[in-house]
């Protein structure tokens, strides 16, 4: 290990990595050093991402799985353990949109963001459990967004983010004796295009996915004695919920 790769020989795993946030997170995690395990559903984007992220000369072990289905996510975490032999991080990235409206969210769409957002969150922390905690000094981050504060006019999206923030405190607490911490983050606006949204904006109203992916890294580098429980992110222009 050196002081510009504080996480040589370290794994870290993160979902939805196959583009927007998860792909800057999983990206500057290699740059300091970090082996990685890439999950995403779309195979071709995932492929992509491996290859890129190669150029940084760690391990790199791309996973098609869909986070809300559990035999998938079981099949995954035994794949990674045999390969990879260790979990010292997890980013939990992997979400879907909803319908906005409740007269517009049918019970499809409950279970589908539910399960990916929430479920999945549980799902893919539960199965790399035993290695987190094996590590010693692991960390898992989760990504809720603002939703996870204020809710919004969509019941899906706003209950699983919402419901992040009590798991969250769930991984908190049961990984304390452990020396694992969880840090759960909620970014506002971030250029990535996600849903469908444009990229480009000024960068005062649209937060750069690489300056998160840097404070990811900074958590998961910073002294094992304290935890950042939350952090709340929002472009200048936005400063307030």
């Amino acid at each position: 290990m050196t002081p510009d790769k504080p996480l040589v020989d370290k794994v870290a795993v993160v979902t939805g990595a196959s583009h927007g946030l998860g792909r800057s997170v999983a990206a500057h995690l290699a740059s300091l050093g970090a082996n990685l395990v890439l999950i995403a559903r779309n195979q071709e984007r995932l492929k992509q991402a491996a290859e890129m992220m190669s150029a940084h000369g760690t391990q790199i072990l791309p996973l098609s799985c869909d986070v809300s289905n559990i035999e998938q996510v079981q099949t995954s975490a035994a794949q990674i353990i045999d390969q990879m032999g260790r979990v010292d991080i997890l980013v939990n990235n992997a979400g879907i949109p909803a319908p906005r409206t409740f007269q517009d969210t049918d019970f499809s769409d409950w279970n589908n963001v539910i399960g990916t957002n929430l479920s999945g969150v549980f799902y893919m922390t539960r199965a790399l459990w035993d290695a987190l905690v094996s590590s010693g000094s692991g960390y898992v981050i989760n990504i809720a967004g603002t939703a996870g504060l204020r809710g919004g006019g969509s019941p899906a999206y706003g209950s699983a983010k919402f419901g992040m923030t009590g798991l969250n405190h769930a991984i908190a607490a049961a990984g304390k004796e452990h020396n694992l911490r969880s840090t759960i983050l909620y970014p506002g606006g971030i250029d990535t295009g996600w849903a469908g949204g444009p990229i480009g904006k000024p960068r005062d109203q649209s937060m750069d996915p690489d300056e998160i992916a840097r404070l990811v890294g900074h958590l998961v580098t910073s002294p094992a004695e304290f935890v950042v429980n939350q952090a709340v992110l929002n472009p200048v222009a936005y400063p307030f919920l």
